[in-house]
C-alpha cells in the first residue's frame, strides 16, 4: 500500500508540493486528491483485496489500517500546519480528516471509474473541488467565491515515510 517512486508522485514529490512556496490549503488538497488518485490507478485492486482479506487475516487487517492511520496522521498534519481560520467555520482538524477520508477513499474511487465511467482525472478534479467547498472557509474578500482549483500534487502514499 505504499507509494512507488518510479511510477511519479511519491514521497519526495510529496515534501516538495505540500511543504514548497505556494503550497496553500487549496493545493495542498488537491495534491493529496492526485496522489490518492495515482495511488487507487496503480493499487487499489491491491488495497481492496488486503482490506477484505482482513476480514478473516488479523495480518491483514492490521495492514490495512496502519496505512489508513498513517494516511490520516498525514492529513491531520497537513491540516493542522494551516492557520486557525482556514479551516470551514465549526470545522476541526478531527472532523476536516473524517470528511477527507469519506470523500476521498477507494470505495468512491471505484464507484465513480468501474460503475459511472469516469476517468481518473475527473476522480481527481471532482476530488479537489468537493474537498476545497467541504473543508476551506472563505477566503478574505472573496465574497461567496470558493477557493480556486490548483494544479494537482501528490503526497506520501501510507506506509511510507
Amino acid at each position: 500500500m505504499g507509494g512507488d517512486d518510479r511510477a511519479g508522485g511519491g514521497a519526495p514529490q510529496l515534501a516538495a508540493e505540500l511543504e514548497g512556496p505556494g503550497a496553500d490549503p487549496a493545493a495542498q488538497l488537491a495534491a493529496m486528491a492526485a496522489y490518492d488518485r495515482r495511488l487507487f490507478e496503480r493499487a487499489g485492486d491491491i488495497i481492496t483485496l488486503i482490506r477484505e482479506a482482513g476480514r478473516t487475516e488479523p495480518e491483514l487487517a492490521a495492514l490495512y489500517r496502519d496505512g489508513r492511520t498513517r494516511a490520516d496522521e498525514t492529513r491531520v498534519q497537513v491540516f493542522s500546519s494551516w492557520p486557525a481560520d482556514v479551516l470551514r467555520r465549526g470545522l476541526d482538524v478531527t472532523s476536516a480528516a473524517d470528511i477527507y477520508a469519506a470523500v476521498c477513499n477507494i470505495d468512491v474511487y471505484a464507484v465513480l471509474t468501474a460503475e459511472r465511467g469516469w476517468s481518473p482525472g475527473q476522480v481527481e478534479q471532482w476530488w479537489s473541488g468537493a474537498l476545497a467547498r467541504e473543508l476551506l472557509g472563505r477566503r478574505p474578500g472573496a465574497g461567496d467565491r470558493r477557493p480556486r482549483q490548483p494544479a494537482r500534487f501528490a503526497y506520501p502514499a501510507p506506509g511510507t515515510r
